[in-house]
């Protein structure tokens, strides 16, 4: 019994080891194409995030001195006010550029749906 199932096991593992090796092509390219899309943003939606999160940061330290009696009232309100305005800021930024990025996606659809429907009239 113990044979057979370390039989059964090693099988599972050989086949979970090749099956990437089966896959059918366009199977593979579309994992590629994923993999590509994943790699990394572009190096302003970083800088985006970067400034967002640094602002975001920069608030909880103020509440905190605040809680901590570190800093008066009048300096809280202002830094907190200051730091929140960069963090919407950053965020309306980030914002308005995945909308940029949405808009091409659309546009690039739109061209798709287009040269498909004519290559089936075709």
């Amino acid at each position: 019994m113990a044979l057979m199932i370390a039989t059964i096991l090693g099988l599972l593992a050989l086949a979970f080891v090749l099956y990437p090796l089966y896959r059918s092509p366009l199977q593979g390219r579309l994992a590629h194409q994923g993999a590509q899309l994943d790699e990394q943003p572009p190096a302003e939606a970083t800088e985006l995030m970067e400034q967002e999160q640094l602002a975001r940061s920069a608030i909880q330290e103020v509440e905190l001195d605040y809680q901590l009696g570190n800093i008066e009232e009048p300096d809280y309100r202002s830094l907190r006010e200051r730091y929140m305005r960069r963090a919407l800021t950053a965020l309306k930024s980030r914002y308005e550029r995945e909308q940029e990025i949405d808009d091409d996606i659309e546009q690039q659809l739109q061209k798709l749906k287009e040269s498909y429907e004519k290559t089936d009239h075709e």
